[in-house]
């Protein structure tokens, strides 16, 4: 049952320009804020222009910064959003020259905010605000606290897709059945030798890595890359490349975006700076065949990873977040 406390605090907001079209995404966004998943404030855009709002910013669940009333903070939140919107489309041309298909989900994870910018379908998105627990100043972002509102949004954008009779693109990979595909990490195969460039990575480092995961990793210090290693050359990978993007093509293309995501994660984290407090330490762009993930160890730190598979996009997250909090966990 919903919580009373919830509707009484619901608070939308329609652009000058209303359409039907929009009664029924606006009745499923209303019911993602009445779930009570912790999301407090969404919006629908087209081409970066806020179509409609809904938010729980009256609600005591909801951040109550001292500086604004709440109808500052609404409008702080339709602004960053469409910024948001427009920073997600630059990301989807970056990352066009991956042939990995089109950006669909992006999430951005700080010490206490999370914030969501799905794709629906061409130019419209939904974006959305939820509050995280908040975590010590030097651990690793985990995702684990955020999944369910991270669930709850790609449903919503698979559910905006059906009233356009569209089928779901996956988000986050939660709809493949997976369960029975674990298997050991692909450096315990017998004759297969994992991909390696600069400094060796630590050990333990390559069982982090196999086919039904994560496929890329590297650590970057102070705007270097330190040490690299992938799978790419694996057998099980293989259908990922063709003549026009060859291994050497991906992995070369992957160590260019590992070396601009801090600045990316840098600029995202300014365009949230209004309504999220912290730096980024947690980003994903997940496209249609897998995902690209950036987490942040320290200032001048980071880990860069890539899962090519799209139903195990969940899966290399969680294995790139242990390794990130075994990197910042006091010996």
């Amino acid at each position: 049952m919903t919580d009373p406390e919830l509707h009484d605090a619901l608070v939308e907001e329609t652009a000058e320009q209303d359409v039907p079209g929009f009664l029924k995404k606006r009745d499923l966004c209303r019911r993602l804020l009445l779930s009570g998943c912790g999301v407090y404030h969404v919006a629908h855009y087209t081409t970066g222009v806020l179509d409609f709002a809904l938010d729980l910013l009256d609600h005591p669940s909801a951040p109550t910064p001292d500086e604004e009333d709440p109808s500052q903070r609404r409008e702080a939140y339709r602004r960053v959003g469409a910024q948001l919107v427009y920073r997600v489309s630059e990301l989807h041309r970056r990352l066009g020259e991956l042939h990995t298909g089109a950006l669909i989900r992006t999430v951005v994870q700080t010490r206490t905010g999370f914030v969501f910018c799905n794709s629906v379908v061409g130019n419209e998105h939904i974006v959305g605000f939820a509050s995280v627990p908040q975590m010590d100043a030097e651990a690793a972002a985990d995702p684990s606290r955020v999944s369910v509102v991270d669930r709850a949004a790609a449903q919503l954008a698979s559910d905006l897709r059906r009233l356009l009779r569209q089928r779901s693109q996956n988000p986050g990979g939660w709809e493949a059945d997976t369960d029975a595909e674990a298997t050991s990490p692909a450096a315990a195969g017998q004759d297969f030798r994992p991909h390696r460039s600069g400094a060796p990575s630590p050990d333990g480092t390559l069982t982090t890595l196999r086919p039904q995961g994560l496929h890329f990793l590297s650590r970057h210090r102070l705007g270097e890359q330190e040490w690299a290693v992938d799978i790419l050359d694996h057998p099980d990978l293989d259908p990922f490349f063709n003549r026009g993007v060859t291994v050497a093509d991906r992995r070369d293309r992957y160590q260019r975006l590992a070396g601009d995501l801090s600045l990316l994660a840098m600029q995202v984290g300014r365009d949230l700076r209004r309504a999220v407090v912290g730096n980024v330490t947690r980003l994903v762009l997940d496209v249609e065949m897998g995902a690209v993930y950036y987490y942040r160890l320290s200032p001048d730190d980071y880990l860069f990873g890539v899962s090519l598979s799209q139903d195990f996009v969940a899966r290399a997250d969680e294995d790139l977040a242990a390794l990130a909090r075994r990197f910042t966990t006091p010996a």
